[in-house]
């Protein structure tokens, strides 16, 4: 996202964006953090939106650094911590990692999603140089399986509100990209009306294989499908969408 559609964003959030935080309703993402949380370690919340997992951060660990590349974000999330152990930093993880790294654990919620691949692997290396060796790195991203499946649930709502096949399908797969050249090559879908980048659960190991990060665990962090569709049908439940939540550690 440009810096522009970044002020929007913090301007409504929970519109625009969403909270994981929120939508974490079994708690995982927490429950890694205690896992690898002390008091005598140090955590980077890497692009730290408008801090919601900040004062849970707080409480678990020595030292919280807040970054983000919207100060916009930033300020909302200085409003939101009270505590004297959180440093806050505007950092552009295309250009840099920030001033505090290395730390003991990063957490990385949706912040890979540039649709470039240029800027995204800038992105890793310096996701990567902000871990200590043998430091935890939690990590969320967007499902391109997931995405693609949402597509699909698309086309089956279609055919029971009887329309053609022909047509239920054009109408749920975007037809601006006829070669599907950024789904296949880039794993680039629509995401709120901005190209994002999505991933395959093995791409996410590959990828962070090559940056010295040994996977650890991988899993569904589930969501309803109001998170996809505006009044989902009843019908419409199990499975649900997710975005993968994956474990890593620097070697």
């Amino acid at each position: 996202m440009e810096p522009s559609d970044w002020i929007e964003a913090a301007e409504n959030y929970q519109k625009e964006v969403g909270s994981v935080f929120d939508r974490d309703r079994k708690g995982l993402i927490r429950g890694h953090i205690k896992q690898h949380a002390s008091l005598r370690k140090t955590c980077i919340d890497l692009g730290c939106g408008p801090g919601r997992f900040l004062p849970f951060l707080c409480s678990k660990f020595g030292q919280v650094h807040a970054c983000d590349y919207s100060k916009e974000m930033l300020e909302q999330a200085r409003q939101r911590v009270n505590a004297g152990n959180i440093d806050f930093e505007r950092c552009d993880l295309r250009k840099h990692r920030p001033s505090s790294a290395p730390t003991d654990v990063v957490l990385c919620v949706n912040t890979l999603l540039h649709p470039k691949l240029a800027a995204r692997e800038a992105m890793w290396r310096n996701l990567a140089g902000s871990i200590k060796r043998g430091g935890i790195l939690i990590l969320v991203v967007p499902s391109l399986e997931s995405a693609l499946y949402s597509r699909h649930r698309l086309v089956e709502w279609n055919l029971r509100s009887g329309i053609p096949a022909a047509k239920a399908s054009r109408q749920s797969f975007d037809d601006t990209d006829p070669d599907a050249i950024h789904i296949a090559r880039e794993g680039v879908m629509d995401a709120g009306g901005t190209e994002t980048k999505h991933y395959l659960r093995e791409e996410i190991e590959s990828t962070a294989k090559r940056h010295r990060l040994q996977i650890e665990s991988c899993e569904k962090l589930e969501y309803p499908w109001t998170t996809e569709f505006h009044q989902p049908p009843r019908w419409m439940k199990n499975p649900l969408p997710w975005d993968w939540l994956a474990v890593f550690r620097k070697t």
